[in-house]
This record gives C-alpha cells, sequence and structure tokens, in this order.
C-alpha cells in the first residue's frame, strides 16, 4: 500500500518480469543458493549433486543468436492490447479472442493473465522454405519494431527480406525467431497442457532439439524419433512425391497429463476381448467357478476338456449352454488376463479394468472362450493421423467455400484441428494458435463446441502481414473475415440450439503502444527526458478511450481481456468493478476522499485511479493512504492502492 518513501504505490505496467520470476520459483527451492538477489550457480549445482566445471564443452542446441534471445524474453513489452469493436462479433458476450499484432509482444502482454491456464496450443509456423520467413535485415525483437513493420513509426532504415538459404544466417534467424515464442508459451500452458507444433523436413531437426530443451526430452509424446504424420496432398516436384508433414507433441508435465479421452467414442465405444492370457511363471493358471446363468454368445453348445490356442481353457467335467445361459455351474483352469474382475463381476459387483475403464460384462463366445466388453475409457491416437481428417487439398477448399474465391494458401482443414482437439480438451478448456493463419483453429473450436455441447475459448494471435489484396490487405483481416463466416454458417445450421448455442464470436483487439506515457530508456535522449518530465501531470496519452485504458490496466494486474467488468458509483464517481468487485478502476481526473472510503468499503483486493486524479493535492493522497490503512486492520486480507 505504501512504499518505503511513503507514497502511494505506482502500478507497473511492463509485462511479466520473467526472470525474477524464475529466480523466485529458485528461492522458494533452494534460498541457500541465492546470494545478494543473484543465483550462485555453481552453488546450485553442487545442492543438486552435479558440478560441471567452468567453460566445459557439453551437448546442447546452439547458433549464432541463441544469447540475444534470453534478452529478447526478458524485456519486458511496454505495449498494450485495445479492443476494436467494429471489428468484432458479440463483443460484449465473447469470451474468445483474436489480436492482430506480432505475437512475441503479445505472448509478454499474456503472461499475467494467462499464466498456466490454456490447455491446448496449435501452432503452424513458418516452415523457413525461404519464401514465408521474412525477417528485417537490422532485426531487433520489440514493440519498436512491430511499430515500424505495421507503419505505425517511421519504416525508414526498417528492410525487410527473404530468408533465403543463400543468407549466412538460414537456420539461425528462424531458431531465433522460434526460441523466445516457445519459451514465453510454455508459462502459459496447465500442467497437463499439451503442445502441437507442425512442421516439415526443413527445419523438423532443430525444432524437436529446441521443444526437447523448453519443454524438457521427458515431455514429449512423439520421442524421437516418433512424430504424428500428416498427409497432406503431395508434390511433385521432386524424384518422390513429398506427400506428409510432422505434427510434434509435448506436454508441459508428463506425469499430471492423464491418458486422453473422448467425448463420442461413436462404433468403438465398446472394446471386446479375450479374458485369457497365455499360462506362464508369471501368469500360473488358477480356477474359477462360473455359475448357474451365466452368459453365452450363442444359444446352445456344450464343451468339455481343453479349449483356446496358446491361451487354453482346462474344463472340469461339462460346459452346457442352453437359450444362452450356462445350465449349472462349471469350474475352468486357466490363465486369466482379469482375475480380481471376473471374481467381482461374479459376485456383483461394479468392475473396473486397472486404467478405469468399466467393465460391461464377461461372457462365452460361440467357441466357450471367456470374453470381456468393457467401456472404452482411454484413446491412444497413432502416429499416422487418420486420412479422414483431410489434407492441404481439403483445408484450400473449405476456406474456398467459405469465401467464394482464393484468399490464402495451404491452410490446414478445420477437421485436422476438431481431431487434436477431440482427444486434448474439454469443455471450458482456453485453446491459443498464435501463428494463426486463416483462423482454421478457431473454426474447429466452434465447431467441437457446436458437435459436444462444450464452451472452449479460442485465443488467435496473428501479424498484419501484407497480403497485396485490396479486399483483405492483411493476413490478420483473412482471419477475423474466416472466423465470421465460418461461426455464421455453424449457428445457421444448428437454429434450434437456443441458449445453448456455441460461442462463435469474438473480441478483436490491435497491439499498439501503452495507453500511459512510459520512458522509453533506450529510445531516449535528452530533450525527450525533460518532455516526459513536463507532461507527467498528464499520464494518459490524447486519443484513448477509457476502453482502451480499461483493458490495459486489467492485463497488466493479470486478469484475462474477458473478465466481466461492470459501473458503480461510489460517492458520485463512476467506478469500474472488474470481477465481480475484486479490482476497482476509478479514471476519473478529479478524486474525493469520500470516493476513496467508498470504494474501500466495498473490499476489493486492489484500487486503481489515475495519478492526476489527485492534482496537486498532498493532503488528499495521504489521507487516501490513511482510509485505506485504517481499512486494512479489520480486514483479513489488504486492500492494495495503486496509481497509474
Amino acid at each position: 500500500m505504501e512504499d518505503d518513501s511513503g507514497k502511494i504505490e505506482r502500478l507497473d505496467l511492463n509485462s511479466m518480469d520473467m526472470t525474477n520470476d524464475r529466480i523466485e520459483a529458485l528461492r522458494s527451492a533452494f534460498p541457500e543458493a541465492i546470494h545478494d538477489g543473484k543465483v550462485d550457480f555453481d552453488y546450485l549445482r553442487s545442492v543438486l549433486g552435479e558440478w560441471i566445471e567452468p567453460e566445459k564443452e557439453r551437448f546442447g542446441l546452439t547458433w549464432a543468436g541463441k544469447a540475444e534471445c534470453m534478452k529478447v524474453i526478458q524485456q519486458p513489452s511496454v505495449g498494450t492490447l485495445v479492443p476494436v469493436r467494429d471489428e468484432s462479433v458479440d463483443f460484449d458476450n465473447t469470451e474468445n479472442l483474436i489480436i492482430e499484432g506480432d505475437n512475441l509482444e503479445v505472448l509478454k502482454l499474456l503472461q499475467k493473465s494467462y499464466y498456466g491456464k490454456v490447455k491446448m496450443i496449435y501452432i503452424d509456423p513458418p516452415y523457413n522454405t525461404g519464401n514465408e520467413f521474412i525477417y528485417p535485415d537490422d532485426y531487433k525483437e520489440g514493440l519498436n519494431t512491430y511499430l515500424k513493420y505495421t507503419g505505425q513509426y517511421d519504416e525508414s532504415g526498417l528492410k525487410l527480406e527473404a530468408n533465403t538459404e543463400s543468407s549466412g544466417r538460414y537456420h539461425s534467424k528462424w531458431l531465433s525467431m522460434m526460441y523466445p515464442r516457445l519459451y514465453l508459451v510454455r508459462n502459459l500452458l496447465r500442467d497437463d497442457g499439451v503442445i502441437f507444433v507442425s512442421i516439415d523436413d526443413n527445419e523438423v531437426a532443430n525444432l524437436r532439439k529446441l521443444l526437447d530443451e523448453i519443454f524438457g526430452e521427458e515431455n514429449s509424446l512423439t520421442e524421437a524419433p516418433t512424430t504424428l504424420i500428416w498427409q497432406r496432398s503431395g508434390t511433385t516436384a521432386g524424384h518422390i512425391a513429398n506427400s506428409h508433414e510432422y505434427i510434434l507433441v509435448y506436454t508441459k508435465n508428463k506425469k499430471a497429463l492423464p491418458f486422453f479421452k473422448l467425448s463420442n467414442y461413436g462404433e468403438d465405444a465398446v472394446i471386446k476381448h479375450g479374458a485369457l492370457k497365455k499360462i506362464s511363471k508369471a501368469n500360473p493358471a488358477s480356477e474359477i467357478t462360473f455359475p448357474k446363468g451365466f452368459s453365452f454368445e450363442g444359444t446352445e453348445a456344450t464343451f468339455k476338456g481343453e479349449l483356446g490356442g496358446s491361451e487354453k481353457e482346462y474344463i472340469q467335467g461339462e460346459m452346457q449352454f442352453r437359450q444362452g445361459q450356462l445350465v449349472a455351474p462349471v469350474t475352468i483352469k486357466a490363465g486369466w488376463a482379469m482375475r480380481d474382475q471376473i471374481l467381482a463381476y461374479i459376485n456383483g459387483k461394479e468392475t473396473f479394468d486397472t486404467k478405469g475403464q468399466k467393465v460391461i460384462r464377461f461372457y462365452f463366445n460361440r467357441e466357450g472362450i471367456l470374453f470381456y466388453e468393457k467401456e472404452r475409457g482411454t484413446f491412444h491416437p497413432k502416429t499416422i493421423v487418420p486420412k479422414e481428417v483431410g489434407s492441404t487439398q481439403s483445408g484450400s477448399k473449405e476456406l474456398t467455400e467459405i469465401f467464394g474465391q482464393k484468399v490464402f494458401e495451404f491452410p490446414k482443414p478445420s477437421t485436422l484441428l476438431k481431431y487434436l482437439l477431440s482427444f486434448t480438451t474439454s469443455q471450458n478448456d482456453i485453446i491459443l494458435d498464435f501463428f494463426a493463419g486463416s483462423g482454421t483453429t478457431a473454426h474447429a473450436v466452434m465447431k467441437q463446441n457446436a458437435e459436444d455441447g462444450g464452451n472452449r475459448k479460442f485465443i488467435l494471435v496473428q501479424l498484419p502481414e501484407p497480403t497485396g489484396r485490396e479486399d483483405y490487405p492483411t493476413i490478420s483481416a483473412i482471419t477475423r473475415e474466416r472466423v465470421r463466416r465460418a461461426g455464421k454458417a455453424i449457428l445457421s445450421e444448428q437454429p434450434t440450439l437456443g441458449s445453448t448455442s456455441p460461442d462463435c464470436g469474438f473480441k478483436a483487439y490491435k497491439l499498439t503502444t501503452s495507453n500511459f506515457k512510459v520512458w522509453d530508456s533506450e529510445n531516449s535522449d535528452e530533450k525527450s527526458v525533460q518532455r516526459a518530465i513536463d507532461e507527467i501531470a498528464v499520464n494518459v496519452v490524447t486519443g484513448r478511450s477509457k476502453e482502451d485504458i480499461l483493458t490495459e490496466l486489467i492485463l497488466k494486474v493479470g486478469y484475462p481481456p474477458t473478465t466481466p467488468i461492470s459501473e458503480i458509483a461510489c460517492a458520485g464517481l463512476p467506478v469500474y468493478s472488474i470481477a465481480e468487485g475484486a479490482l476497482l478502476i476509478c479514471l476519473e481526473r478529479k478524486l474525493s476522499i469520500e470516493a476513496i472510503e467508498a470504494m474501500a468499503d466495498t473490499e476489493p483486493s486492489m484500487i486503481i485511479v489515475l495519478d492526476e486524479g489527485f492534482g496537486e493535492n498532498d493532503e488528499l493522497k495521504v489521507n487516501a493512504m490513511e482510509t485505506i490503512r485504517l481499512k486494512n486492520r479489520n480486514m483479513a486480507s489488504d486492500i492494495v492502492l495503486r496509481v497509474v
């Protein structure tokens, strides 16, 4: 509430500090390895029982520019997202987001709001073929680079060129582009979250090493040399037609990820299998007596002696069936695959296998061999993705049908994404695609929700890369329009859903500079510093709306931009209530102690006000601090007062 100098704390407008966050995590686990606020790496190695000599060479992925990647990651963003209502669909009710901007900056801005909340990530990044991958000639990641690229700043000196194989750092440039983004996005995944990355032969080997380093080799679900193989439309450019791509799959923590499940297994909902195993030392034969009335797959039959092939049953006496049931009790000796479950079933108990799948029944088949049926509770996708999920050809056809013309090269089909969604996500999960392209991921999420009644939410991020078209001048324009049209089509196909209709809307946002005058020490000279000091009394950038400001403050505090906002009155001043009163924001430029007291009386976790709201009234600031201090004495948790 009050810092060491006795002033009200100023809200930090930077994105999450990755370095400090990780140091604090280390401090919690190894406090003895933190000296003077810094990590003593040699000591940390010794604590972990592993000593690595200084400068000793060791195995790992490296490239020209890797060291710079960590600087890029650690540089916080001072940008923000501004809402664009006229590009949105059902802005006030939807929980979906489509963000136009450089995905690196956007991922930094999403860190606080979505840290550990995303269930599935799918990306189809540039494959580094030398054509689609564009880099500035003097590349420096950051908001200014993006603003120059989009023409919001002077573009002089920012020349773009294709990353061709003739360039000296062909693979290095691609790795330097991918590494910070994958590093940051790992933070957004839940512990049981899964990331899918499509790629082709150009960079698959490097991508695997990159993902191994960031996510951990032990968290790969497609361990080397395995990948998911997607059978795309083939090309005859070479001697052999290239008709596949790869999808690498990693999780944040494999121990936290249960086996996959489907909401609807269709014709495969029931598993049928023999209940015998080969008799061995590890699985010795034993006897089980089956009661009268036990089920038989046929009608009438009699069996005796030895039945089966390598997995045998030895019948004591005769086993007779009439009208599909066992006539009298019979004892059978065999090597049972599910002995405990058989006995539980015979005793009338509800039965489950070792994977938690429910056993529906045991029965003898027409040959007299014991079988079982169980509900399929887990799903294990095969490395060869089923052909039914489509190809690049079907993806292009789908998009052309939506637009009535060809607008995008080689889009993934929504059926592929829907297939991945079907076994990795459920009702309220969040799905992220930060190389959104034509918007296939959003289309698939809406289709999956329409099919199973889910409420999955999507977040798409797409650079406004120029297309050279007049109707859709940027790829991000195509993204939004595809989702608009696809959502409209889905809703029109299900007119009777009523209140259960899937969320086919989206809030559109664009990346830009902060709504507040933030001193950029990197790009400031003596005159600009003095100008910033002169203008400090009016901290808000001219031309920004209250909704723009609210969006930034909500993000910077750590709430998603989809968080519910309502307006209340506190001593006659309008105040925005976020997350049902957990956060209060007052953007009025003239505050009163009565308004501060009224806000404190609602007992929020945090109150944010404009610094200029206090004007030159130091007494009002002192009284505001005292009001909060007194209120906190009688509360279980403190109210924090911040200014911007």
